[in-house]
């Protein structure tokens, strides 16, 4: 049964509150254009240039891990881009020293040695190989794994239950793969609320696991962030 909404005068404290919400929705939401009409090489950049400062102090990941992570990623995708010599279409995801690679290359033993360079980058502590031999996927399908994401991670942050920038979000032909450091309830609940998006055909997690006791201890100002104002409607990002 619904509850009823009761309305409350606003507050200065709520105001600012509410401010601080918007900017950071209106942070997400420009990502997300910006990713939708240039596909996925500019999204990183387009986050960045929104809030990169703050991404740094609210990520579960210390600023030395995230550094680290942006290092592997750079230095697989350009050991990799030799490797194939503008063949495939390989993206490289890093988070916690965890390697995602997900897209395509043309041969099963392209996928095999792509995997063995990732792994002999120093630091590195696994690689989830999600790549597949075929042809390249399109610009429109592309850009439909990117209007995917966005969806994903809009669906995270209008989620009270969630702290949404716990998680790195990557699509591939319509898979989701879900990477953070997480408590098994936030895990269950994103993977649950990911599965529910659209044009989604499988969710992949592949979480670095915590305690809730560890939640509260160690990352106890990521526990929780309702950006959504109560009563506000979800963010619809634009389609490409």
């Amino acid at each position: 049964m619904m509850q009823p909404t009761q309305r409350t005068r606003a507050t200065p404290d709520t105001t600012r509150h509410r401010g601080r919400a918007a900017a950071r929705r209106a942070g997400w939401l420009l990502a997300t254009v910006l990713a939708a009409s240039q596909l996925q090489g500019c999204f990183v950049l387009g986050a960045a240039a929104v809030g990169g400062t703050a991404m740094v102090a609210t990520d579960r990941r210390t600023a030395g891990s995230q550094l680290e992570d942006k290092n592997i990623q750079l230095t697989a995708s350009g050991r990799i881009s030799d490797l194939l010599a503008g063949a495939g279409n390989v993206n490289v995801d890093c988070y916690n020293q965890q390697v995602l690679l997900t897209g395509q290359v043309p041969t099963e033993a392209d996928k095999i040695q792509a995997q063995n360079i990732v792994a002999a980058i120093a630091n590195v502590k696994s690689v989830a190989n999600q790549l597949v031999v075929g042809p390249n996927s399109s610009l429109a399908e592309q850009a439909n794994d990117t209007y995917i994401t966005s969806k994903v991670r809009a669906t995270f942050i209008d989620d009270s239950q969630l702290y949404s920038q716990a998680f790195q979000i990557t699509t591939s032909a319509g898979v989701v793969y879900l990477q953070g450091i997480v408590t098994p309830a936030e895990a269950q609940q994103a993977a649950d609320d990911a599965s529910r998006v659209s044009g989604v055909k499988k969710v992949v997690t592949l979480f670095t696991m915590i305690s809730p006791q560890q939640l509260q201890t160690q990352y106890p100002n990521t526990s929780q962030t309702p950006i959504t104002p109560p009563g506000s409607a979800p963010v619809q990002p634009a389609r490409p």
